[in-house]
């Protein structure tokens, strides 16, 4: 029994990694806009679909699949970053929710349109299996890890040691005081939102080899948990992103494990309403904002 829920931990926290990784985009959106971009998941379903048809149509390896997958998401991204998201500082958040909303469906839409409504196996990654601590993993486990770990500290670095984290910390601050300071607010809002979704589809492509399966609606579930994690963590705090994630991947891996895998995706709805009824600014103070 000890072994396996040393197992069920090992693959939580793996899982957990992956789900830090893609929020950790949303919540630095979030900081700068203060807005949820409900979109966020169709990212992630970009960059794993852009990745499979590299390696589908071009028979490309998968490491040239994980930079053309990252750089397609990422022009598509700049580009609806500078028709919708710049256009929302300062906007209401109502308005946010609408037109990312409204975002999800055309890129969604776009997808199953393009590639159809069906399951595709993606062919790629690093899956054969090594021993860590006594536990069998792929190897494309570990990577998820390594990437999610080394993503966090970077960010970390960034915030605090470059002008562009300056500028987002300050944005994510006061957008007011920025606007007359000459802080050109709507290109740190393009910047922020490009490394967000660059991350997801990241993410995506990362964890494809792992759950074997595209299909068009994939960012949809991704998003819902995604949101669940940043509401952990406490809103606009990257730091407490990375634990929030891992802390939720390890739940679900123990639900799925001892009570059924048909209650696995609930975890995070009931985690979500937990919050918001017990803690509702997340697990982390909200002074710790980046």
């Amino acid at each position: 029994m000890g072994n396996f829920i040393f197992e069920q931990v090992i693959n939580g926290i793996i899982t957990g990694s992956m789900y830090a990784l893609i929020a950790a985009g949303m919540t630095m959106i979030f900081g700068v806009l203060r807005a949820i971009n409900f979109a966020h998941g169709e990212y992630y379903m970009l960059g794993t679909f852009a990745a499979w048809l590299v390696i589908e149509k071009l028979q490309a390896p998968y490491i040239v699949a994980i930079v053309a997958g990252v750089a397609i998401a990422a022009l598509i991204a700049a580009l609806i970053g500078r028709l919708v998201m710049q256009r929302l500082v300062g906007q209401p958040f109502q308005a946010g929710v609408l037109a990312t909303l409204g975002v999800s469906l055309i890129l969604q839409n776009a997808v199953i349109l393009a590639f159809g409504g069906g399951y595709k196996v993606f062919n790629g990654g690093w899956i054969e299996p090594v021993q860590v601590l006594g536990v069998g993993m792929a190897q494309q486990r570990i990577l998820l890890i390594v990437v999610a770990v080394a993503v966090f500290a970077g960010l970390e670095w960034m915030v605090r040691s470059t002008r562009m984290g300056k500028s987002i910390r300050a944005v994510s601050q006061n957008i007011e005081c920025c606007q007359v300071n000459g802080i050109d607010v709507e290109s740190v809002v393009r910047r922020t939102f490009l490394l967000g979704t660059a991350l997801a589809a990241l993410s995506g492509v990362l964890t494809a080899p792992v759950s074997v399966s595209v299909y068009g609606g994939m960012g949809e579930s991704i998003t819902l948990k995604t949101f669940a994690v940043i509401v952990m963590g406490g809103m606009g705090n990257v730091r407490g992103t990375l634990l929030a994630g891992c802390l939720l991947g390890v739940t679900e891996s123990l639900v799925s494990g001892l009570i059924g895998l048909q209650y696995r995706d609930s975890v995070a709805f009931v985690a979500l309403l937990l919050m918001l009824m017990l803690r509702p600014h997340g697990l982390f103070s909200q002074k710790a904002r980046f």
